[in-house]
């Protein structure tokens, strides 16, 4: 997820600044809070309606059900990736008033977003609306706000130390430590300072690679990062259960690096076989466009 806010503040236009914080809020509900209700409602709908035909009892009672569609106890629920759409919504409302102010201050408003994000995440907590994630997020933000200002750094050497540096740490921390820096649900653990380190060098390292792919449209591939990212969120779970549902049925469901591997393929594939047939469509003028502007 550090990536993704951090190319959403590369894709910020300073424009949006010169809007009133009415009319730009206005925005951010219609591309972020209206989805998240939206998929919450069929997901909570979906999983309450499966568990109850496999196993008979609902999977959440009422008071768990409202809690976490309007996301006050920490989670929400099953379809857990839709936890992003609340936080990146409240994120882009703080960094809009970040952004407005003089260069010297923003970066003091960062660095006490970092310091209050560092201090929720030490207790350990889980926060309501992903509190803690959206202090964390302003560094990955103004990151690739600060990445856009000055995209010559992206051609130099110093970049390139950066994503060997970041490839390295990415390598080091799946192999030795994988848990300290994971951001599940809205929690991140246990270490902070190497999350966000690591997060943050490993994120300017895929926009370097990206930005030296030859005849590559770099704005496109993060405008249709951008756009994908709304429909894998919300789908992605409904897939993972799908798949597992008629392995279970084949007897094929097993714990085992080769199914997760077909696993893996399977759910690759159905999203860019979907991808092409959503270009597909676009390209034929079928298809309603709100979809792809709602992230």
């Amino acid at each position: 997820m550090p990536l993704f806010f951090l190319i959403t503040g590369f894709l910020f236009s300073n424009k949006n600044l010169q809007k009133n914080f009415a009319s730009y809020s206005k925005i951010k509900l219609k591309r972020l809070i209206l989805p998240y209700f939206i998929y919450q409602i069929i997901s909570i709908l979906f999983i309450n309606g499966f568990t109850y035909i496999t196993t008979h009892p609902f999977r959440y009672n009422l008071v768990e059900t409202l809690q976490q569609l309007f996301y006050i106890n920490g989670t929400v629920g099953w379809n857990s990736p839709l936890w992003f759409l609340v936080v990146l919504f409240f994120l882009e409302l703080l960094m809009y008033f970040i952004l407005r102010c003089p260069f010297k201050i923003q970066w003091i408003l960062v660095g006490i977003c970092f310091l209050i994000g560092g201090f929720l995440t030490s207790t350990q907590d889980v926060y309501p609306l992903g509190l803690n994630v959206i202090f964390t997020g302003v560094i990955f933000y103004y990151g690739g706000v600060r990445l856009k200002a000055n995209r010559q750094f992206l051609d130099s050497k110093a970049a390139l130390i950066t994503a060997i540096i970041g490839v390295v740490l990415l390598i080091i921390n799946m192999i030795f430590n994988p848990m300290y820096s994971t951001l599940y649900d809205n929690i991140i653990t246990p270490n902070y300072i190497v999350f966000t380190i690591i997060a943050l060098l490993g994120s300017m390292s895929v926009l370097y690679i990206i930005k030296k792919i030859p005849n590559f449209n770099q704005k496109n591939i993060f405008v249709d990062l951008g756009q994908s990212t709304l429909f894998v969120l919300a789908s992605q779970y409904f897939l993972l259960l799908g798949f597992d549902t008629v392995a279970k049925m084949l007897n094929f469901y097993e714990a085992t690096w080769i199914f997760i591997l077909i696993k893996s393929l399977v759910i690759i594939g159905t999203y860019l076989v979907a991808g092409r047939y959503i270009a597909f469509r676009r390209e034929r003028g079928t298809l309603n466009a709100y979809v792809a502007r709602l992230s």
